[in-house]
This record gives structure tokens, sequence and C-alpha cells, in this order.
């Protein structure tokens, strides 16, 4: 088949050439490399080091960001640096039984679930600038089409930031290299903090802010920064903070009083009167049934788009597969009363349940502020 008749080709032709041309910025582009790498290698997790001005290598995009798994490509025995040194492809398709070279790095791989690397190097003429490496959880070696491949996105980021040089790749490094470091403090800090105030692993936290950069449309980094901002710990709670306010629900006694805070933060972004108290009132109902059901919960509450959203979450055995929401008004004993009282409320209410537990989102859409009033700059602040 050649690469016109597959039509997985063409999509990544396509995608390669719009990158190239959009006003796409070098971070933008170097971490689709990552990302699409990441997936078209069947790999878990992708990086591209560049050389600052001192030749040393230096992390600048990685998937996914900002983890643990990450760091390993900066590891100093690692096979990106072996790549970048000697200029070569190096690959190690069981790292049970790793190159010497790298032993070191391959014991901390394995410890983090890894079992096999490849690295490429980004070459510009007769220059090595950097490295595009992937790491996966199988081992075996990669396919000569696989390192074609791997080479071929290698390539595109090099040719990225040629067509960007009017800033330089040396600068472009340095400018990212702090960004990563801010954005790594700002997601360590705002990952500690989800972890507090959801009463959970720092692991499970990390995946809490990611899943809301994704439903906000924005970088992790991006999303860390708002929560550190705008989320104090359990002990700085001002009731004029802004709308953003992430919670767990544990017990039924500290519904109440998740219910007074909540109120407040709808108060403060903008939402009175019988909208708040309808609003306030879905909210309350399925974060009870939260806790009845599954014992306890995770409560997010954001300002997005001129809209409030609210989901509630749980790790319960999710809901019967044959659900049905009553239509017309149920007795107040009824199983599925409360989600009817909140389909009532919100009518456009999104339920996402499995064995793996129950997600429900709900909005609100807010009150037309007037341009510099008090009351929008502080709902605008959450989200």
């Amino acid at each position: 088949m050649s690469t016109a008749d597959d039509p997985a080709m063409v999509d990544l032709l396509v995608e390669v050439s719009d990158t190239l041309v959009a006003d796409l910025d070098t971070d933008g582009m170097l971490q689709w490399v990552s990302e699409r790498g990441r997936q078209l290698l069947s790999a878990q997790a992708a990086g591209i080091m560049l050389a600052d001005a001192r030749g040393t290598l230096r992390l600048l995009a990685a998937a996914p960001e900002y983890t643990s798994q990450a760091r390993l490509f900066e590891t100093a025995s690692a096979p990106p640096h072996w790549c970048f040194a000697t200029g070569q492809t190096l690959v190690d398709a069981d790292l049970d039984d790793p190159d010497p070279r790298w032993a070191g790095f391959a014991g901390q791989a394995r410890a983090a679930g890894f079992r096999s690397v490849a690295a490429v190097p980004m070459r510009i003429r007769d220059e090595i600038i950097g490295t595009f490496s992937v790491l996966r959880h199988q081992t075996g070696p990669f396919t000569g089409e696989q390192l074609r491949l791997t080479q071929a996105l290698a390539n595109v980021a090099t040719v990225g930031l040629l067509v960007k040089r009017d800033t330089g790749y040396r600068r472009v490094l340095a400018g990212r290299s702090q960004q990563i470091l801010t954005g790594r403090v700002a997601v360590e800090r705002a990952r500690g903090i989800l972890a507090e105030l959801l009463d959970t692993d720092t692991d499970t936290a990390l995946q809490e802010l990611r899943r809301h950069a994704l439903r906000t449309e924005r970088t992790l980094r991006a999303t860390a920064i708002e929560v550190v901002r705008a989320l104090p710990t359990a002990g700085r709670l001002p009731s004029t903070a802004p709308a953003l306010l992430v919670r767990s629900i544990t017990t039924a006694s500290s519904l109440s009083a998740l219910r007074d805070l909540i109120s407040k933060r709808l108060s403060a972004a903008g939402l009175g009167g019988s909208a708040r108290d309808s609003f306030l009132l879905a909210i309350h109902e399925a974060a009870t049934n939260a806790q009845e059901h599954a014992g306890s919960g995770r409560l997010w509450l954001w300002h997005h788009d001129d809209y409030l959203w609210c989901e509630i979450s749980d790790d319960g055995p999710g809901l019967p597969a044959d659900l049905e929401i009553p239509t017309g008004t149920p007795d107040v004993h009824h199983q599925r009363a409360g989600l009817w009282l909140i389909r009532r409320i919100c009518p456009d209410m999104l339920i996402t349940s499995s064995t793996a537990g129950t997600r429900l989102l709900l909005r609100q859409p807010l009150p037309a502020q007037p341009a510099g009033s008090p009351s929008a700059a502080d709902s605008g602040a959450g989200g």
C-alpha cells in the first residue's frame, strides 16, 4: 500500500503541514511532536531534548507533561545523552538486560514500568542539536518502519525550529527551559493542594488536574497556576475567593458546611436569587448521592465560558446499565428521585458512569455583568 492509500499516514502528513505553517508557537509545536510520537509509536512516554549553549541537553517537551516518568529522559546516563554524543540512533529492546552504558538509567526506567527505549538525533546539517526519544512498557525491538517514523518526527521538530528561526532556537531553549521549570513548580504545588483538598494521593491529584485542564481547554501549566492562586489549603478559605472550588465529599455531616461554602462561591461569581438556590440544590443533591451510594466523592466548581460548572464524581460501583430517569414527577421515595430533580434544574446534565465510578457534570449560565463590575471581575478570576 502506498502512502497516499494509507488514511492514517495522509492524516499525519496533513497535521505536519498544518503544524509547520500555522501560527503555532515553538512550545506548542514541540509538544505536538511529543504527543503524536507517543501515540503513533504505541509508547507510554516521549520527550524532546535540545542542547543549550554549553552543550547540555535540556528537556523541552514531554508527553505526558510534568510527570516523574518524563524526568527519566534527563538522567545523565540515559540513551538520549548517548545519542546526542554519538549522533547515532540508539535502541534498547529489553531494559531487563540493558546496554552497560545506561545500566543506571535502566534500573530507574524499570522501576517506572518501562522495558524498552529508542532515541534518534535531531540534526541541522552536520550539527546535532538534540534528541527525540520514546519509552515503552513492553519489551521487543522497534521495527524499521517505527524507527523511520521516529526519525521523521524528530526532523519535523527540527524543521519547525528552523521555520521559526526568527527567534533563534537557542533563545527559545532558554525561555522554554525557564517555562518548564516554572510549570513544574506550579504543577507540583497544585497537585499537593489538590491531594490535601481531595484527601487523596498526589498521583490521583495529578490525574484530576489533567482532567480539569482538558475540560477547560487549557494547558496543564496554566491550570496549575490557577489552582495555586485560587485554591487555598483547608485552613484558608476566604468567602470572597473566586468561584473555583475543589472539595472531597466524605461524610453526611460535612455536606452542610460544603453547601454553605458553595453558596458563598456562587454568590461571589455573580449568581444570585432563585438561580443560585436552584443550582445549589442540584449540586447538594448530587453530592448527597455520591456520599450515600459510594461512601465518598469529589466536587469541582469552576467558571468557564459564561457558565458556572460543577462536577461531582465518585469511585463507586456505577449506575445500573438500564438506568432510566423518571420523566414525570416521581414519588419522593423513588430510587431516582434525586436524579430527576437534578435534571429538572440542569436539563443538559451529563452523566458518565462505569464500574469504576460515576461523574455528573452540571452547568448554570451566569447573568450578564456590566463591564468593569466587581462581580464580573471576581467571576472571571475563577476560570
